[in-house]
């Protein structure tokens, strides 16, 4: 079972997100609303601990952008967490870029959703949960947990899922057992406070995830 760290804000949250075992570091650029924004030298920096974990999320930019931040962080995966069209992955898709793109809403948006994005290129579908806000849309980060049943029904049409959203030390295993997707990813669940992460829970999610999966079919 894959472990995704993600909103990393510096190298010492990323060698303790290494030292756990965790499989992927997820970095947060050129989103200015997430109080886990992170420069373009902070996120290369994180890269070069481990450039083969290093995903790079970004919310809404467009293709010129993104290529930038390619080219300026090198990342092992690119992450698309906002509102891009699929024409966009099937675009970076064409570029050898290897993108996940993150859903949300109920089971029948999840399934269409993912269907056009993979269709497009997209390498996994990542399972979120928004929030809506009087200053606006909060893309992911909230505590808030995606929906399951949802996120199991594309593991069983096949598709590649990472499942996100309200996941903690607490609740990964139960998550893990009933949807069994490709990896989990955690952001919120992890921290001491808004961009800083707690050692000792990052080290509680990551065996909790892989402690109670080895007798599932993956």
């Amino acid at each position: 079972m894959r472990v995704k760290i993600c909103g990393t804000t510096s190298v010492h949250d990323a060698r303790l997100a290494l030292d756990a075992g965790t499989d992927f570091i997820g970095v947060i650029v050129a989103h200015p609303p997430s109080p886990r924004n992170v420069s373009p030298e902070v996120a290369r920096t994180i890269r070069n601990l481990a450039p083969e974990k290093l995903v790079l999320l970004s919310v809404n930019q467009n293709e010129e952008c993104l290529r930038e931040l390619i080219r300026a962080i090198e990342p092992a995966v690119l992450q698309l967490h906002g509102d891009e069209s699929p024409a966009l992955v099937a675009s970076l898709a064409r570029q050898k870029i290897r993108v996940w793109k993150a859903i949300h809403g109920d089971a029948s948006q999840l399934l269409e959703l993912a269907r056009q994005y993979s269709d497009a290129g997209a390498e996994a579908i990542l399972v979120d949960a928004r929030e809506t806000q009087p200053d606006g849309i909060v893309y992911g980060g909230t505590g808030k947990v995606a929906d399951w049943n949802g996120a199991r029904a594309l593991v069983n049409a096949g598709f590649r899922v990472v499942l996100a959203g309200g996941l903690t030390p607490d609740n990964v295993a139960r998550a893990v057992e009933k949807v069994q997707p490709f990896a989990v990813d955690c952001v919120s669940g992890v921290e001491a406070t808004k961009g800083v992460k707690d050692a000792g829970r990052v080290r509680e999610f990551v065996r909790a995830t892989r402690g109670e999966v080895s007798g599932l079919r993956l």
